[in-house]
């Protein structure tokens, strides 16, 4: 019952994942996590690993997941794909149950492909890009983050609501993930009837991107749309923005709620607005936020990225209890049979209910929350329907 008690709100729905009933085994249970330790993904991804090392911690004193200690396993992906699949091998050796994808989108699809290949069930509480659960969805990967589809569709009904018909400019970095999701945007957006005016690309370490700042002032867009995977270069194009005299306001996806952006931007990040998978006024969102800013302090405010690595350890641990088992397939049937499972991602009342047909956590743009950032600070939830 501590359990519940740690995460409160968030856990009223869910079955408490410690047991009075003794241990069954005196082995862990094994989950694997690949992520990005220095790279240009190790802004969320370092992140996301404190969060999920809070969790682990309070359900190991809680007695575990009925009686087992947990343990993750991490390994360091580089960020990059090809790195990625030797990792999800070793991961595989060690006899993990479960994989978690906590680095870029890049890295997410070739942890999947291996994964898949050995049939191990595995996901992502951050990765956007749209391939990782196209229908039919891969029979071992399971989503809670926001489908970038998903979010394109938003931005474009926020886009018309709050601007009528704007010509629009995009900026990405030259990332596999930023290509990835940056054409999924352009794709949607040029459906959606709106006018691209440029389409501008920042190298990963470049120290100036003027050239790239004017070219899109110059095209007169009414709305830039930055995305990508690196934020250091993405927030050098916003402060860049600004230097030229570009008004023109940002809009990005939730790669910008790692709040390392706001710290490199300073002033030049304000208005900048972003899709985002959490709403911050939400109870269970409050609860959670209190245990990341209680185990490592005030870096824990306000980190989205946290609160999707929580619940979606929390909802692995609750499929390894309900399977009553570690073994994978096991696993695997039970994350599939997941229903009304309450989770603190999208708006109120978001639950999980996956299927063989669908393995996201969302199933719409309607889900989609939208924050700004204002005077140094992420904003409360837009509200934009």
């Amino acid at each position: 019952m501590r359990f519940a008690k740690l995460v409160g709100l968030a856990a009223l729905s869910a079955a408490t994942l410690a047991s009075p009933v003794a241990a069954q085994s005196d082995k862990p249970v094994l989950i694997g996590v690949h992520l990005d330790r220095a790279k240009q993904a190790s802004y969320y991804s370092t992140l996301q690993q404190q969060a999920m090392d809070i969790l682990v911690k309070q359900v190991n004193a809680a007695g575990g997941v009925d009686g087992r200690q947990v343990k993750i396993i991490y390994e360091d992906d580089e960020n990059n794909p090809v790195v990625t699949a030797t990792k999800v091998d070793k991961l595989a050796a060690e006899g993990v149950s479960y994989i978690i994808s906590i680095g870029s989108s890049a890295t997410g699809l070739a942890a999947q492909a291996r994964a898949n290949e050995l049939k191990i069930p595995h996901g992502t509480p951050a990765n956007i890009a749209e391939n990782l659960t196209a229908s039919p969805p891969k029979k071992y990967y399971f989503r809670t983050a926001l489908r970038d589809s998903f979010a394109s569709a938003a931005a474009a009904q926020f886009l018309k609501k709050k601007y009528g018909n704007p010509k629009l400019a995009f900026v990405r970095d030259a990332t596999e993930t930023g290509l990835i999701l940056s054409d999924q945007w352009i794709k949607d957006l040029k459906a959606a009837g709106f006018e691209v005016v440029a389409v501008e690309q920042i190298t990963p370490g470049s120290s100036d991107v003027t050239a790239q700042a004017l070219r899109v002032r110059d095209a007169k867009a009414d709305v830039v749309i930055v995305l990508g995977g690196s934020i250091p270069d993405l927030a050098n194009y916003t402060k860049m923005h600004r230097t030229v005299g570009n008004k023109a306001p940002l809009l990005g996806n939730y790669l910008f709620t790692s709040a390392s952006f706001i710290k490199l931007t300073g002033p030049a990040a304000s208005g900048f607005i972003f899709t985002d998978a959490v709403d911050p006024s939400r109870p269970e969102v409050v609860e959670i936020e209190k245990q990341t800013v209680a185990g490592i302090g005030e870096g824990a405010r306000n980190q989205p990225v946290m609160i999707m690595a929580w619940e979606y350890l929390r909802l692995v641990l609750d499929a390894i209890k309900r399977a009553k088992s570690t073994d994978r397939e096991a696993v695997r049937t039970a994350m599939e049979q997941t229903k009304d499972f309450p989770i603190g991602l999208g708006p109120a009342g978001t639950k999980v209910n996956y299927s063989e047909s669908s393995h996201d956590l969302f199933t719409g743009p309607d889900q989609v929350v939208f924050r700004e950032i204002q005077n140094g600070q992420y904003g409360a939830a837009i509200q934009w329907r």
